[in-house]
């Protein structure tokens, strides 16, 4: 008895220390699941004799043997450089490594850099290859003050569409500059278009070569444009401001820089919307792009009586709002009901926009027997400028007699009871006063009444109680808008100790910037420097404070974008904003004592 008691106890430690195995590892196995090894370049072309970087990256591994490709058309100025960093986000794990050389071009012309090998997870990975095209340099004058040094152009990657189709405009930038930051002065109107913004697309910088000039290219915004009418769709001009960095000054033991804000019109683009074909299918819907269009029964064996569920999924990158449900042709066996439409969502994939939509029929057989459902969909195709049809099953139903309920049958009459449908006719009756009714009297509207009026009086009661609650909690948010700003400072001025630009200037921002929604009982969907500066008069703080304040927000805008990591510029930015949040709170505290 002793011993088997001891081995059911082994077991259970053997058991769980399985289960903590697994639990500690899932977040890892998955991430290893999605195992990549990618090479990426900042410069699609370079200029003989200048120098660009190659990055091979592995993601959510732990590589070994790393083997890079041929450099021989190259220069190799440095590397390999390597990198590594891990995450954990909601449990989930992910490793990067990475393998960078610096490279110069020697010679002009188009070199296609080879596969690099590494070795993860018992497996031998390969990169993919790289075009780079290295342009001569000859002949290239510097000195030519009429080019630009920085431009946007707003680039679509389409001029001919059809109504409906997903067209991908770029704001893209070229500059031989450094820049500060930049501004969307005045948006373009989109007339005649449906506008979605991306937000995941490659915005990595490149260098390009322009009329034989090596620029710095990034693609600032990009937009998701779907025609809503036919003919020449005009997008009108942008006007954006760029603020450049043009020297650096030395004053004293600072560094300050030289901005020059410069704004930059754009060239309208001219659309060419054209009609569809007009021998589209019958059961066309609208659909316009690329789709696929999957479908499915709940059920294969049912009665008369039973209803069937049929689910369809469509999915594509087109305008998903004009695509209505598609048609179900069935014979007159079924009852079909209207389509519902269960789910619809955009996601971004790949830098485009892609949209799914699942729509539901309910179809009641009226006969029994053997049927075939297969549904079909159909879309225009604007690569090969045609009508495609897609389809699914056929889904084999099988329908047995039931009770019919739902059926309208025609009555059947008994003649037997029908003789005997009229009885003799009464001669003597006896009449009394009918009592009254219970139903419609005072009473009976009375106690009908108390469960509204109970339910309005509670409804009331919370609101009360809810409006307080939001009073009591915007007071103590007030109260503690300077602690959580203090909070935060604490861990900027970690990131200020180790250099770390970016994480520095968001938790800047975010101290400031929490401080006056708290403060202020600003929601941060409603916060803009108008309504802040309106909010900070009112509550007597002097108009020096105000301007300071404003100018962190700004500082930290503009760091965010050109990623600044001069380590004095923080230690002011820093100070600045502890000594502005700090009078902030004495003039409102004070003028609240007053």
């Amino acid at each position: 008895m002793h011993i088997i008691k001891k081995t059911w106890q082994l077991d259970l430690i053997s058991l769980l220390i399985i289960l903590l195995t697994i639990l500690i590892t899932a977040p890892s196995l998955s991430a290893q699941s999605n195992v990549s090894f990618k090479a990426l370049s900042d410069a699609k072309e370079v200029l003989e004799n200048n120098y660009f970087e190659i990055t091979f990256n592995l993601k959510n591994a732990n590589g070994t043997e790393f083997t890079p490709p041929d450099f021989s058309n190259f220069n190799v100025l440095s590397g390999p450089n390597s990198s590594s960093s891990m995450q954990i986000i909601n449990g989930q794990v992910s490793r990067d490594m990475g393998y960078s050389y610096s490279l110069q071009g020697i010679k002009a012309g188009s070199f296609t850099i080879g596969s690099a090998t590494i070795k993860a997870n018992g497996k031998i990975l390969k990169s993919n290859p790289l075009l780079v095209k290295v342009v001569k340099a000859d002949g290239v004058s510097d000195n030519n003050s009429d080019d630009k040094q920085a431009y946007v152009i707003i680039q679509p990657n389409k001029t001919t569409a059809y109504p409906g189709e997903q067209i991908l405009l770029d704001f893209k930038l070229y500059t031989t500059v450094p820049l500060d930051g930049y501004d969307i002065a005045e948006e373009p109107d989109y007339r005649g278009f449906f506008v979605q913004e991306l937000r995941r697309f490659n915005s990595r910088t490149q260098r390009e070569v322009i009329n034989g000039k090596q620029v710095t290219t990034k693609i600032l915004r990009r937009l998701a444009l779907f025609p809503q009418q036919t003919g020449e769709l005009v997008i009108p001009s942008a006007r954006i401001q760029l603020a450049i960095i043009e020297d650096n000054n030395r004053t004293g033991f600072f560094f300050s820089r030289n901005i020059k804000p410069v704004f930059i019109t754009t060239d309208p683009i001219t659309i060419k919307v054209k009609e569809l074909p007009s021998d589209f299918p019958d059961d066309f819907t609208g659909a316009v792009g690329n789709y696929e269009f999957l479908a499915s029964t709940n059920r294969i064996q049912v009665s008369t009586d039973d209803a069937v569920s049929i689910s369809m999924m469509i999915s594509g990158n087109g305008d998903m709002k004009r695509v209505q449900p598609p048609l179900l042709l069935l014979s007159d066996s079924f009852e079909i009901y209207p389509p519902k439409i269960v789910e619809e969502n955009i996601t971004e994939e790949q830098g485009a926009l892609f949209s799914r939509k699942i729509i539901e029929y309910l179809i009641l057989p009226k006969y029994p027997g053997q049927f075939a459902i297969k549904p079909t969909f159909s879309y225009f195709n604007p690569s090969s400028a045609t009508f495609e049809t897609l389809e699914t099953g056929p889904y084999s139903l099988m329908v047995k007699q039931g009770t019919d309920r739902h059926v309208n049958q025609p009555k059947v009459f008994d003649n037997a009871a029908a003789s005997n449908d009229i009885n003799f006719i009464k001669m003597e009756t006896s009449l009394k006063k009918k009592s009254r009714y219970f139903v419609g009297s005072p009473t009976f509207w009375g106690i009908t009444s108390l469960p509204i009026l109970a339910l309005i009086g509670l409804l009331f009661f919370k609101k009360a109680r809810s409006k307080n609650h939001y009073h009591e909690l915007s007071l103590q948010k007030g109260k503690l808008a300077k602690t959580v700003a203090q909070q935060r400072f604490s861990i900027a001025n970690t990131f200020l100790q180790s250099a770390s630009c970016r994480p520095f200037y968001d938790e800047i921002s975010k101290a400031s910037l929490g401080y006056v929604c708290d403060k202020l009982n600003i929601p941060l969907s409603q916060l803009s420097k108008d309504n802040v500066r309106d909010k900070l008069k009112s509550l007597g703080v002097n108009q020096l404070l105000i301007g300071d304040f404003m100018d962190i927000i700004h500082t930290c805008e503009m760091a965010l974008f050109a990623a600044m990591d001069n380590s004095q510029d923080m230690q002011n930015t820093y100070d600045k904003a502890i000594k502005t949040i700090k009078g902030m709170e004495e003039e409102i505290v004070e003028n609240d004592r007053r």
